[in-house]
């Protein structure tokens, strides 16, 4: 991503005969107009001839928290380069949300290639007359996709039975001659740390799947989906349907109360042995229905494991343990066990195939799980810490970021993350000069078509938008690729933050400006 830049001082190769930015005419208009969009607009903006630059006084004060509209920081950019069409407080850092995952998607590509993919293997010291000789080992391999994901992605997320990879994992060892596994089963996540609370995640985001522990070791997406039904009256064990509960491990606790009782969250919590799904329901009230995050995934994989071999007629005998590492241990000898004997093993989904699912529908423990991978290829050891700083190193080297980015995490889950608009759009102009800048360009959610934009911006013709959406309390982001009535592209991002207006108010505003830049002068 070297060559070519961005607003901030990086130079711009432009194309032979790309005509310079006109500062006059519809420009100003339009520059006018997202004033007005913003709340922002000021008489004496009112008679300029330039778009004014994020490093000059905005005199209607959009920093301020308490303008309904928030803060903006906004750039629209010509793929090609020259000067900004548009920019509001571009070089602003910014709480990014979920835009944050185009930096980490665009080095997973770079790094891991896009036809690589990633193994989860099932191993053991040597088999006897059928009998597994010690514990069977399910050796975690930084797959997130081991679940019953339908690839390839086409327009939304489809599942088969929830159990099904790890049936064929048991399907393998049987045809291997396995018959028994005497010793139990270890859920080894030790390729990288697993990461239970993250740098600035909240506990709340941490009950459910887009807040999931973060481990090498991670089947179904780290989560399970649940649906509630009240009893019939105040005092009755609700019912519940969990999906999947492994050999009945989840163990249903939550309760039906009166109509002016409060009601407790839906949790899964640890108890002793076994997991309790806990919380409250109102009588008469609908079913809820939601996805709560597996408070350890490795555990909850093995779990899995041993009832698809129950399922397949192998007997398991003995527990089911887990092998982990902290963030602070030394890097592990690979591979973990010399000498052992592979009897299964599940080839993940290609990186690019995983990438697409962590941009089209924003998959948080995926994007982590990848910048791990990512830096196990780099020579790391997958630690947090480490892996986040060789990330950032990769995007200031490439130009893409500035020294005022905070890369807090992979995803942009974390409260702590700083990006503004002119390092997104830096990512997204350079994309083009990349070997596999197309392929991840083709990751982004299309508007009105499919991920989190499917029913956004449905009355631009199809393919006129690609971009990454991101929500978290109080910040809302949107960033990607606009291609104009005249077939030119435009590299965008929108990052609002600290607003007193509705959701839909704001997005309503983000999508107006994202049409309207599509439509070109006639719209204006």
């Amino acid at each position: 991503m070297k060559n070519g830049g961005m607003p901030g001082g990086r130079a711009v190769e432009t194309g032979q005969g790309m005509r310079g930015p006109v500062y006059g005419g519809w420009h100003h208009r339009f520059w006018a107009l997202l004033l007005l969009l913003l709340g922002i607009w000021s008489s004496d903006l009112a008679h300029a001839t330039t778009p004014r630059q994020s490093n000059s006084p905005v005199p209607a004060d959009p920093e301020s928290p308490l303008t309904p509209g928030g803060r903006w920081s906004v750039l629209v950019q010509d793929v090609r380069g020259g000067a900004p069409m548009l920019s509001q407080n571009a070089t602003a850092p910014q709480l990014p949300a979920s835009t944050a995952k185009l930096l980490t998607t665009a080095y997973v590509l770079h790094t891991l290639g896009a036809q690589n993919y990633l193994l989860t293997r099932v191993l053991a010291q040597g088999l006897i007359a059928g009998r597994v000789v010690g514990p069977l080992i399910f050796l975690g391999g930084g797959d997130p996709n081991l679940s019953s994901r339908i690839f390839p992605f086409n327009g939304r997320t489809q599942r088969g039975p929830a159990l099904s990879p790890l049936r064929d994992l048991a399907e393998q060892l049987w045809q291997a001659g396995v018959r028994e596994v005497p010793d139990g089963i270890v859920a080894d996540t030790r390729l990288f740390p697993t990461e239970y609370a993250p740098t600035g995640w909240t506990p709340e985001d941490q009950r459910y799947w887009y807040g999931a522990p973060i481990s090498a070791l991670s089947f179904n997406d780290a989560m399970v989906e649940v649906l509630v039904r009240p009893g019939a009256r105040s005092g009755q064990r609700a019912s519940v349907e969990i999906t999947p509960n492994p050999l009945g491990f989840i163990r249903n606790a939550v309760m039906t109360v009166g109509a002016g009782e409060g009601v407790i969250p839906l949790r899964l919590e640890i108890v002793g042995e076994q997991w309790v799904l806990t919380g409250s329901i109102h009588a008469r009230a609908a079913p809820v229905g939601t996805m709560l995050a597996q408070p350890d995934p490795p555990r909850f994989a093995g779990l899995a494991l041993q009832q698809a071999l129950l399922d397949q007629g192998i007997r398991v005998t003995g527990e089911v343990r887990v092998r982990a590492r902290g963030q602070d241990s030394a890097v592990s000898q690979r591979p973990f066990y010399p000498g052992y004997v592979v009897l299964a093993q599940r080839q993940s989904p290609a990186i690019i195939d995983a990438v697409t699912v962590v941009n089209k529908v924003s998959e948080n423990t995926h994007a982590e799980i990848l910048l791990r991978d990512a830096d196990l290829a780099r020579g790391g050891n997958g630690d947090t810490h480490f892996a986040l700083a060789r990330l950032r190193d990769w995007l200031l080297r490439e130009g893409v970021i500035d020294q005022q980015a905070e890369v807090a995490d992979a995803c942009g889950l974390s409260r702590n993350a700083r990006l503004s608009a002119a390092d997104l759009v830096r990512a997204l102009a350079q994309s083009y000069q990349q070997p596999w800048g197309a392929l991840w360009r083709a990751t982004l959610p299309v508007g009105a078509e499919d991920g989190t934009l499917r029913h956004r911006l449905q009355d631009l013709p199809l393919g006129t938008v690609r971009a990454k959406t991101g929500t978290l309390k109080d910040v809302l982001a949107l960033a990607g690729l606009i291609r104009g009535d005249h077939g030119q592209e435009y590299a965008f991002a929108i990052l609002v933050n600290h607003f007193r207006a509705s959701p839909g108010a704001i997005r309503s505003r983000m999508d107006d400006l994202v049409r309207r830049i599509a439509l070109g002068e006639s719209a204006l």
